[in-house]
């Protein structure tokens, strides 16, 4: 029984002091950033589980001149938690401690080699269990620990001598060790767990904080130029959100006010502040000396642009509110977000003024051709009838108005544009008279907004490439509501659009080519891809139909 007792005591007091080892913020931060231990840390902790060998061994009961001890759980768990440097370690120190233990003992030599294979065992599957992605289950450490021991009594029957010695001591501690450090394991193993699984609520707790301070700053941040007052308004936001005493996010050209904020920054802060988000400790700058200085918790991080510094984000706080590692986490994940959001609307800045480039690329394709067309038919007009050519003049005044107008315009009310599909058609019915006729079925009173210049370049296609190629050619145009949606129809009487064509046009591939091509993916990109063109052609001619919903995506 008492042997029993023993094992027990043993256990719980490991537990115990492995409870108050990982709530120092020192052992926390080593255990569980395992994926950024330096060699330093790995000795740290090898010293930690070789530490918990050598308790077991200096607590364990003298049984025939036998110690049965916890022992493998520092040397296993050490390389089973921690990876192969610390098992090995751990194992070591054990192994040669229980050797100098009871240097004359007769099971010291079996017990130390089997100390240290215990933390090989425990390095090698941590290797295994990584990779293919297995974590340690409470079944999986019971068989280990279970394999372990018994490989610690085989070494027992293979090195201790005589046999009649070693026989008796196995039957005696095989099977206390076994079960109750297979038991051990399990809660020993659950002790360092539990600090894996308090971390992680802690830095989700700070991805929620980041998320709610992300929202709120959106539109401070996603704009085309950042202002002073929006960095002063995301300081007070990132304030009234977190616990933080102090929040300085700064332009890139003003970083070196953090020298002179009231903080004694350290260079290696402001420095590694450019490669990477940076955590470090801080006192306040005192007007007067003072016994002692309050102790902070400084993270910083830039905020880019592709490779371009746009700013600075530094955030302070008290020790007791936050550790270094909850500091580091939140503003690491708000730099990101500020990076991420400022980049994404800079794309999307380019993206409209490149739309807008190609926009006005397509004004300057039809305006001079068709200027010289206009005029060439008005001064035919002007002395045979010239109240006729004033009319035709004050078209084109529409035509052009409408044009300048678009350039600055992303959407307009849709009677602007039948406008100057009207002057337009005016324009060039009287260049072909009674070759081109017109058939106009629009329902009165409609009013919604659309993307400008996406009607006139489908009649102007319907016109050229198609009625004119008859000796009467015929423009259809419809347009009505049907439910809350725009619809319009414009066909001719043409030959049809050709295979290769239609087929560019269905794969996007009409490269420097406007008229349906640009509309359609204009529709496409403002609507969704649902809403661009429907063509519908063959050798009787040619209609295209498009469909306005009443909102566009980004509005919902």
């Amino acid at each position: 029984m008492e042997l029993y007792y023993n094992m027990i005591v043993n256990i719980g007091l490991l537990i115990l002091i492995a409870n108050v080892l990982v709530r120092i913020p020192v052992v926390t931060q080593i255990i569980c950033e395992e994926n950024k231990h330096t060699l330093t840390a790995k000795f740290v902790l090898g010293g930690i589980f070789g530490g918990f060998c050598i308790f077991s061994t200096c607590t364990g009961a003298q049984v025939q001149g036998a110690i049965p001890n916890t022992r493998v759980l520092g040397a296993l768990a050490g390389g089973l938690l921690c990876g192969p440097i610390v098992g090995i370690l751990a194992g070591l120190i054990g192994a040669i401690h229980r050797f100098f233990f009871d240097i004359h003992g007769v099971t010291t030599f079996a017990c130390a080699l089997s100390t240290f294979l215990e933390g090989v065992l425990g390095a090698v599957l941590y290797r295994i269990f990584r990779k293919k992605n297995i974590d340690f289950q409470w079944h999986y450490l019971v068989v280990i620990t279970a394999a372990a021991e018994c490989m610690h009594m085989a070494n027992l029957l293979i090195f201790v001598r005589p046999v009649s010695i070693a026989v008796p001591i196995v039957r005696i501690i095989a099977m206390p060790m076994i079960i109750f450090n297979s038991i051990g394991m399990v809660l020993f193993f659950s002790v360092f767990k539990d600090t894996y699984t308090r971390q992680d609520l802690v830095a989700a707790d700070k991805m929620r904080l980041a998320l709610n301070i992300a929202d709120a700053c959106v539109g401070n941040v996603r704009k085309h130029y950042v202002t002073d007052e929006d960095f002063r308004e995301m300081e007070k936001t990132i304030s009234g959100f977190s616990r933080c005493r102090d929040v300085f996010f700064l332009p890139a050209n003003r970083k070196d006010e953090l020298k002179s904020c009231g903080y004694e920054f350290s260079e290696s802060f402001l420095k590694y502040i450019e490669e990477k988000c940076v955590t470090d400790l801080v006192h306040r700058k005192e007007k007067r000396a003072l016994p002692f200085k309050t102790t902070l918790v400084a993270s910083g991080s830039k905020v880019t642009i592709g490779t371009e510094t746009w700013g600075y984000l530094v955030l302070v706080f008290d020790r007791r509110y936050s550790s270094p590692e909850a500091a580091e986490c939140l503003v690491s994940a708000l730099a990101k977000f500020f990076s991420t959001n400022y980049e994404a609307h800079q794309v999307e800045y380019q993206k409209k003024m490149r739309e807008r480039a190609e926009f006005r690329v397509l004004q300057s394709q039809i305006n001079p051709h068709f200027l010289f067309n206009c005029l060439n038919t008005i001064s035919c007009f002007c002395r045979e009838k010239p109240d006729y050519a004033r009319e035709l003049l004050q078209a084109l005044s529409v035509y052009f108005r409408h044009n300048l107008n678009s350039s600055d315009a992303y959407m307009i009310d849709i009677e602007e544009e039948f406008k100057q599909v009207d002057a337009y058609l005016m324009l060039e019915k009287a260049r072909f008279e009674d070759r081109l006729r017109i058939e106009k079925n629009i329902e009165s009173d409609i009013h919604v907004q659309v993307p400008t210049l996406i009607l006139q370049p489908i009649v102007e296609n319907a016109i050229k490439h198609g009625a004119i190629k008859r000796e009467i050619g015929r423009v259809g145009i419809e347009a009505k509501m049907e439910g809350e949606e725009l619809f319009i129809r414009i066909s001719d009487n043409g030959l049809g659009i050709p295979d290769q064509v239609l087929r560019a046009f269905s794969d996007k591939t009409t490269k420097g080519k406007y008229g349906l091509l640009n509309v359609d993916g204009r529709l496409r990109s403002i609507y969704g891809e649902k809403y661009g063109l429907l063509i519908d052609t063959s050798e009787n001619g040619t209609t295209v139909t498009m469909r306005i919903p009443p909102k566009a995506l980004l509005e919902g």
